[in-house]
């Protein structure tokens, strides 16, 4: 790869970045700063489970999210691979191989816990030393990382936030919880209510529980309070069915973020939300009057305990 002289190199989803992710990442970046070359994370552009399974797992962070992630973490390039029926159905040798060594020309490759590559998941700490000497780059696996006496894993992750529980899922994420999410065109509504909102496409990231909740916003050049709802807006028309499914939710459920003291163009920017707490359930009000009073109401109690954690 044009650029990176025998880089350290890791590889997997990374879905979420979590505490046991960085861990690895950590030692990559480390590493390469000790030998004096270039830190690698390679990646996929769709879980892999997208084409193993009917049922992936809703994203923790999508591809975006991520490499955010990766930039703030140190690593000095993300390589994106394509989880397509040509990796899928590559050798382990193969592909540890073509990609450590013919295309990276790795020095050190890093495994996280009981990572696995290749068909079949094929390919593990041996299979990688083994190619690692044809191709002259180390091999080595960490060990696995543990939070509240239990190893850390996405799926931990991902049922912490479906059922609220944010600050457990912040523990195993070793850092707040936070979604990312495209400014998109919606309906105007928020603004004739005095309450302007920006809708966010989450690109199928795992989402809270329906309500109101408090967050800190931030983007390029911008970090501000603001209110994001999660729902169905019932006092805006008929409440839909919604089956449980993540294709329904991602459907019906809007995510609109008020922002606090911000007058601002953010179409097609990118905001990333850190949830502060829980203000309430999703309600229907009588009428838009009373809705309106209501999120005035909320925007109160936020302000409130802005003003009491000493964040205004």
């Amino acid at each position: 790869m044009a650029g990176l002289v025998q880089p350290v190199v890791t590889v997997g989803v990374f879905d979420g970045v979590h505490v046991g992710h960085r861990f690895v990442l950590d030692h990559v970046v480390s590493a390469a700063r000790e030998r004096l070359v270039h830190s690698v994370v390679v990646t996929f552009a769709r879980h892999p489970r997208a084409l193993l399974s009917a049922s992936a797992p809703k994203l923790i962070t999508s591809l975006p999210h991520r490499l955010r992630l990766f930039r703030a973490l140190g690593l000095d390039a993300a390589v994106v691979l394509p989880f397509d029926e040509a990796v899928r159905t590559m050798e382990a040798r193969e592909f540890a191989r073509r990609l450590f060594g013919d295309a990276l020309h790795a020095s050190q490759v890093v495994l996280g816990y009981n990572n696995r590559f290749g068909r079949g998941g094929k390919g593990d700490l041996e299979l990688l030393k083994a190619v690692g000497q044809e191709c002259g780059f180390e091999a080595r696996e960490l060990s696995d990382v543990c939070v509240g006496g239990n190893p850390v894993s996405s799926s931990r992750i991902r049922e912490a936030v479906l059922e609220g529980r944010l600050g457990d899922a912040s523990l195993m994420l070793g850092r707040p919880f936070t979604i990312l999410g495209t400014v998109i065109h919606g309906d105007a509504r928020g603004r004739t209510l005095g309450f302007p909102t920006a809708n966010l496409d989450l690109h199928h990231e795992v989402r809270p529980p329906r309500g109101v909740w408090g967050c800190r916003v931030r983007a390029d050049g911008l970090d501000a309070f603001g209110l994001v709802n999660i729902g169905v807006r019932p006092t805006l028309g008929d409440v839909p069915h919604v089956e449980g499914g993540w294709a329904d939710r991602d459907r019906l459920e809007h995510v609109e973020v008020h922002l606090l003291d911000v007058d601002m163009d953010l179409y097609g920017r990118d905001l990333e939300l850190e949830f502060l707490g829980k203000l309430r359930d999703e309600v229907r009000c009588d009428g838009l009057p009373a809705l309106k009073e209501r999120i005035a109401l909320d925007v109160r109690e936020f302000r409130a305990r802005l003003a009491r954690a000493g964040s205004r």
